[in-house]
């Protein structure tokens, strides 16, 4: 097997078929050399229409010039192909032939009457070397559509090369990115943890500590009250039967009943220590209940009353009131200690960046597994593409090769 650099594939494949395609190169060289002498003897002939200029008076010698000038430029401009003879330069070649014969049949039609009568032996030496070179254009162009056809298809090749340049700068690009974003996400990383170490830092903070201590304890300590409070399906009732005017309530309004079914302990921190209202509805609504005119499962009444009379015998619930009171209390005054010392604002400001960095990180992950992909995919592809080339130049060429891609990382 023969390991070849990317960058000296080509040079070395046109080798190859060089070598190949000897005898058919040599032949279009040989066509290429014949066109090349008639070029030479047009221009030729173009120096022998100058013979006359003498002759000639300004507007005929103006229009000869312009005639002779017009043909050796068009010929000038015809590229020979000489150290590679390729499909691609031959079909070139006969283009700017065909081109040149135009040319030339133009600028006849244009000059050549203003002298025609001075240059005779000229147009008949100009008729026959163009003849001639058309000829030798006709064999050319006959080779190269029915003998070159394989290696114009060989050469061919040569143009699939620029897929594995731009394979590689996507992979390299690729792997650039990953790297930005690799150190992207390991920097963002870091920080995250710096900020997160913060923050428990911050938390473990006595005044913190003491504040989540109460909330603990009232969050505890309400959930308690709720249960205590656990009628409101039995009140939902009775205030539905109070719209309808079905039952009159004593000194309560339907607005207390509404706000105690929402939040029944923001009513009772309200009211006051003696809770009169309360406990005026309590009494109503055990009476209703007793005289079962809500439309209740007895279970569910007789669990309602019980829960009432607990509450007056045991008159627990004044005491958890007072102590929810004092928790809050306690709570607020914590807060403006933490207020005074700034904590709260330090705290903020980490939580803030923890979440922007998570959410940063979030992004740098996202685009790292979606530029990965890409990184997998064109990896893929330059391999299954570099190995259906390598096959299908092995078929030409007869040989085993392996065409070495390396990488700026």
């Amino acid at each position: 097997m023969v390991e070849i650099e990317l960058e000296n594939f080509e040079e070395y494949y046109l080798e190859k078929l060089d070598e190949i395609f000897y005898k058919k190169k040599k032949t279009a060289q040989k066509l290429i050399e014949d066109i090349q002498e008639g070029l030479i003897d047009i221009r030729k002939t173009m120096n022998h229409f100058l013979d006359i200029k003498d002759e000639l008076k300004k507007k005929p010698l103006r229009s000869l010039t312009f005639f002779t000038d017009k043909i050796k430029k068009e010929i000038d401009q015809i590229e020979i192909p000489e150290d590679e003879i390729t499909y691609d330069g031959i079909m070139a070649l006969l283009k700017d032939l065909k081109r040149l014969f135009t040319e030339i049949n133009d600028a006849a039609k244009k000059s050549l009457p203003k002298f025609k009568s001075k240059v005779q032996p000229e147009i008949k030496e100009l008729n026959y070397h163009t003849r001639k070179l058309g000829k030798k254009q006709a064999v050319l162009e006959k080779f190269a559509l029915k003998k070159y056809t394989d290696v114009k298809e060989a050469e061919e090749l040569v143009d699939k090369l620029s897929k594995f340049y731009n394979l590689r700068n996507n992979i390299e690009n690729a792997r650039e990115d990953l790297d930005k974003l690799e150190k992207e996400q390991e920097t963002t990383k870091k920080e995250l943890e710096e900020q997160k170490s913060k923050l428990l830092t911050l938390e473990k903070d006595k005044l913190f500590q003491k504040k989540k201590k109460f909330r603990d304890q009232a969050f505890k300590l309400k959930m308690k009250i709720n249960g205590e409070l656990g009628f409101k399906k039995a009140l939902r009732k009775l205030k539905v039967e109070v719209e309808r005017e079905n039952i009159h309530l004593t000194n309560i309004n339907e607005n207390y009943v509404r706000d105690f079914i929402k939040n029944p302990l923001r009513v009772l921190m309200k009211e006051g220590q003696d809770l009169t209202k309360f406990r005026g509805l309590l009494v109503q609504l055990r009476h209703v209940l007793e005289e079962k005119k809500l439309n209740l499962k007895s279970d569910k009444r007789e669990k309602s009353i019980e829960q009432i009379n607990k509450i007056f015998d045991e008159r627990e619930i004044y005491d958890e009131l007072e102590t929810y009171k004092e928790l809050r209390e306690n709570i607020q005054k914590i807060k403006k200690k933490i207020k005074k010392k700034g904590l709260d604002d330090q705290l903020n400001d980490v939580k803030n960046k923890i979440g922007v960095l998570t959410q940063r990180l979030e992004h740098i992950n996202n685009d790292l597994e979606s530029k990965n992909k890409d990184y997998l995919k064109y990896l893929a592809k330059l391999k299954r593409d570099r190995n259906n080339f390598q096959k299908t130049i092995e078929q030409i060429i007869n040989e085993e090769i392996k065409i070495a891609i390396t990488f700026s990382f």
